[in-house]
């Protein structure tokens, strides 16, 4: 049984991040059903990471409201 591990960052601009911190609960909600959802064979191909950040980050985008959540980075990958 594969395990994901993974840290990452929200870029929010100065002026929503209180809103955005308030929020995340239903952040951390939504990411995670969505990555039990992910095959662990998904996550092996090397354009793995570029297409999970934008999954994450367009349903990070939905939970927040457009123009809110900048970028999302990954600072941190490791599937065992």
């Amino acid at each position: 049984n594969r395990h994901l591990q993974m840290t990452s960052q929200l870029e929010v601009d100065k002026p929503h991040q209180a809103e955005v911190q308030l929020l995340m609960p239903r952040i951390l909600d939504v990411l995670n059903g969505y990555l039990r959802a992910v095959e662990p064979a998904q996550l092996e191909s090397s354009a793995a990471l570029v297409a999970l950040r934008a999954q994450m980050l367009r349903r990070i985008q939905i939970v927040t409201g457009e123009g809110r959540v900048r970028d999302l980075l990954i600072t941190e990958f490791v599937l065992n």
